[in-house]
């Protein structure tokens, strides 16, 4: 079964078995008009015995794939780009297509495609590591990222590590791998408009892990709103308060080279990571002081 892939079935009985298997090499047109019919459908809306029939056409579909990876690649990519697609299929055909191919350009395809794709048809773990992947290999994931802003209880368990990460968390993994300069400002510009809490609180979150003046000013700017919701401003106060470690302020070592080594250690998906981006976080804060200081 392939890497990430949410398994899912619909019994469809206008697409046979044979639909997919009728031409060695689908043209666009073709593969275009599969993609319609084999993915036009919301996983929650079908039975378990349908889950499994969709699951074994998809996987015809993915077998084709990976025997003429020249074939579909570009088929794939066309498709990825047409976002008035199915959602599940920029979904799964992003994961088809990451699969066949190492292409740098091919990430950002499919970072774009993301913020299309309905939550409500996916596993939380399977987008998780899908965005997450493409944060560790430098690719702007922040609106990727947002989209899981909708759903206030988005969560991921990591079975291997007996932790369960929920939205705010997983927000940071998403976004903090990528140059930060790709979601900063956005995150900025969200928190002014999000309403929801949960939201409100991942936003302040990051914002916190950023360190930056910016980052400071828009957190500050939320806990005086008056306007916003009180648990939301209470947590934006009890970020301000937080302090920098004081004696790894005096450690080697810059801010930046700080930020690289707290990016890097984002790559991995533990509670150990986690606790060292703290740790890497507080130095920072602290440098950052020290840096005021010195003006």
């Amino acid at each position: 079964m392939r890497k990430l892939r949410l398994v899912v079935a619909f019994t469809l009985s206008l697409v046979p078995v044979t639909l997919l298997g009728q031409q060695s090499a689908p043209g666009a047109v073709d593969f275009h008009d599969q993609i319609q019919k084999l993915y036009g459908f919301h996983p929650a809306d079908v039975t378990a015995a349908e889950r499994t029939e969709k699951s074994n056409l998809m996987d015809a579909l993915w077998n084709k794939a990976k025997v003429q990876p020249t074939v579909y690649v570009p088929l794939l990519r066309r498709e990825v780009q047409d976002f008035s697609n199915p959602p599940f299929f920029l979904f799964d055909g992003s994961q088809l297509l990451l699969s066949l191919s190492k292409d740098p350009a091919d990430g950002k395809i499919v970072s774009a495609a993301l913020p299309h794709v309905d939550l409500r048809d996916t596993q939380p773990s399977g987008y998780f590591y899908l965005v997450h992947e493409l944060a560790s290999a430098g690719v702007d994931t922040t609106d990727a990222a947002f989209n899981i802003l909708s759903e206030p209880k988005f969560k991921v368990f990591v079975p291997e590590h007996a932790m369960a990460l929920a939205q705010t968390d997983c927000l940071v993994f998403m976004l903090l791998p990528t140059n930060q300069t790709f979601w900063l400002q956005p995150a900025i510009e969200r928190l002014k408009k999000e309403s929801d809490p949960t939201a409100q609180q991942s936003l302040l979150f990051v914002l916190w892990y950023a360190q930056t003046a910016a980052s400071d000013k828009a957190i500050a700017d939320f806990a005086n709103d008056a306007a916003k919701p009180a648990a939301s401003t209470k947590f934006a106060n009890e970020l301000m308060k937080r302090k920098g470690d004081a004696k790894s302020a005096k450690m080697t070592g810059t801010e930046e080279s700080l930020r690289r080594a707290r990016a890097e250690r984002m790559k991995a998906v533990s509670d150990e990571a986690m606790d060292d981006v703290d740790s890497y976080t507080l130095q920072i804060m602290a440098k950052r002081k020290v840096a005021e200081k010195e003006r």
